[in-house]
């Protein structure tokens, strides 16, 4: 959008603020005439003659602006009649995206649409907007009050009213990018799939999704919640993808599907992650970055539901951060485009001081985080990557010393995680493979590990304690009864090695199918004690080698649905700092352009 456009928005803005403090209705008299149903011009120039003085601005353009402000008021009046007597609502069409320039033309001449809510959907909708400007349908996605339509349902179920505005989003005409976006949308559904799937609390194998806090622990929530939230940061993941690479109106699609899942939450556990805070910032980001101005007011929502995101998390002068990460790291970069995003919103509604107030904010902030060209080249000559370089310069205030603890110990605390997530990946597969106790509750595995630690088999370990329910004293005197020891061993069942789990090694696998072989007609009560014996060894080999093997417990369609999931979902992600371009090279340059427009303001 050009500077001219994004100053006849704010002067728009500033006047419609105006009229309504002082409680002037241009569609009433004695700017308007109900008798001619004509604008009275002499009354309308008057008033803009004198708010032209009074907020020192070009007399010509304020005029201007007012007699659009008019003919907007009476169109809407006019839609509203039309409504209450024909039931067909108005519809205003924005457009955004990549638009061809023909398109563009042909799209001012559909700016809104009028239909019936409760018998259209949102394919109706669709098929509508792709008709009149004569483009395919799947280039099109529609968007209203930061929503997706749903193309299944109808628009008054959505919640669309008489006057709602519709954002239309297009995808290049590129056959490259044509075709892939056939298949974009087609990925949302596969995204959700996939991670419910790999979220699924049964699972246990290297492909499990989980859900961790700001440290990297995991959540301990509710299957449902954990379940819906881990699709939502799935969703949004893709979208940081998109913004990574610029492609603003792919990244706006999947954030906007991830705040509808986000929504399916409870508010309780929303606080307990920035995450919710992080992609309202996002969206706003996206409707800046696509020039969609009409989509400020709900932007200027979002931001302020971010804020209190943010300020709960990171603390008021971020000290949580601080405490919890012994620095601030990129999330100060979070609250440079925070402030720039709400100075911009500021301007476009006409609260110009506001603006700019957030606006040298977000200049003081931005400076405070620039990096030494000089020192940042001095790390990566030391062997660390650009990006960790800049975010251990900016978190340490350009110390290279600091900045160099700063990395080491961020790779520590990384690895940290990363043995964590394997030794919790490893107790849910041991947990799966103890199974229940006689009370089916859980065989306990911190007993079992414990019990196995003091020399005791794995395999008649987990029958006392599933016969103790747990009680680890119970269970070690079973351990020392003989008949017990004898019943448990004849309840031992050998599986063959066409049905059993598969091992890691070949040479492993003949070994245990010659001892299933040997056994395998000595199964049960008949069996003599050798070979009951021979039955427990062997059963606690097969139990050791399972927990070895990532995917013992999984079939092979289970283990290529599972690295099917996992692909889906980590394909073209990036962590949560690498999203955001942290040369703040765009929030400088959008800092520099409304700060030029903010300078032509009295």
């Amino acid at each position: 959008m050009s500077a001219t456009n994004l100053a006849e928005n704010a002067l728009t803005a500033r006047l419609r603020d105006r009229l309504n403090l002082e409680s002037m209705k241009l569609w009433l008299e004695p700017f308007f005439d109900p008798v001619t149903q004509a604008p009275k011009d002499t009354e309308v120039v008057a008033l803009g003659s004198r708010y032209a003085v009074e907020l020192e601005l070009a007399e010509s353009e304020v005029i201007q602006c007012l007699f659009a402000l008019q003919q907007h008021a009476i169109e809407k009046i006019a839609e509203r009649q039309t409504f209450k007597s024909t039931g067909k609502a108005t519809l205003r069409i924005r457009y955004s995206g990549q638009l061809t320039a023909d398109e563009k033309k042909v799209a001012l001449n559909v700016p809104k649409l009028q239909l019936n809510l409760a018998a259209t959907n949102g394919k109706d909708l669709k098929d509508m907007i792709a008709e009149k400007l004569n483009v395919a349908g799947n280039r099109l996605k529609l968007i209203s009050a930061g929503r997706v339509i749903d193309e299944n349902k109808m628009l008054e179920a959505q919640n669309l009213k008489n006057g709602s505005q519709i954002m239309a989003l297009f995808i290049s005409t590129d056959k490259e990018t044509y075709q892939e976006t056939e298949d974009r949308f087609k990925q949302l559904e596969d995204i959700k799939d996939s991670a419910d799937y790999l979220a699924s609390s049964e699972r246990s194998d290297v492909y499990t999704l989980q859900v961790a806090d700001q440290s990297g622990k995991p959540l301990d929530l509710p299957e449902a919640e954990r379940k819906a939230l881990a699709v939502a940061l799935a969703l949004h993941d893709k979208g940081r993808a998109a913004l990574k690479i610029q492609d603003f109106s792919k990244a706006l699609v999947f954030l906007l599907e991830a705040d509808t899942v986000y929504s399916q939450c409870q508010s309780q556990l929303l606080e307990m992650v920035d995450n919710y805070g992080l992609l309202n910032l996002d969206i706003a980001w996206c409707y800046l970055s696509l020039q969609s101005i009409a989509e400020l007011p709900e932007a200027e929502a979002r931001l302020q539901k971010c804020e209190r995101a943010l300020r709960r998390s990171y603390g008021e002068d971020m000290e949580r951060v601080v405490a919890l990460k012994g620095s601030t790291g990129w999330e100060a970069a979070l609250f440079v485009r925070l402030h720039l995003l709400q100075a911009i919103a500021a301007y476009h509604l006409g609260q110009i001081e506001k603006s700019r107030f957030l606006m040298t904010r977000a200049e003081t902030e931005l400076g405070r985080l620039k990096v030494s060209d000089d020192k940042l080249a001095e790390l990566i000559n030391m062997g660390y990557k650009e990006e960790e370089s800049r975010m251990a310069l900016r978190a340490t205030y350009g110390d290279s010393t600091s900045a160099v603890d700063w990395i080491i110990r961020r790779r520590e605390e990384k690895s940290q995680i990363k043995q964590q997530e394997k030794e919790n990946r490893e107790r849910r597969k041991l947990q799966k493979q103890l199974g229940n106790c006689d009370n089916d509750q859980p065989v306990n595995t911190r007993l079992f590990l414990q019990m196995k630690e003091m020399g005791f088999s794995p395999t008649m370990v987990t029958f006392a304690l599933k016969r103790a329910n747990n009680d680890m004293n119970i269970a070690i005197q079973l351990l020392g009864d003989d008949e017990f020891l004898r019943q448990a061993r004849a309840n031992i069942v050998i599986p063959s090695t066409q049905d059993g789990p598969s091992t890691s090694s070949a040479a492993n696998a003949d070994a245990l199918a010659a001892s299933v072989a040997t056994v395998a007609s000595a199964q049960g009560p008949a069996a003599t004690a050798s070979q009951q014996e021979l039955l427990q060894n062997l059963a606690d080999q097969l139990f050791e080698n399972n927990l070895q093997d990532e995917f013992s417990m999984m079939n092979e369609a289970e283990k290529e649905k599972s690295q099917k999931a996992y692909e889906s979902l980590t394909k073209d992600t990036c962590s949560e700092s690498e999203y955001i371009d942290l040369t703040l090279s765009a929030e400088a340059e959008y800092l520099e352009h409304y700060k030029t427009l903010i300078t032509t303001i009295q």
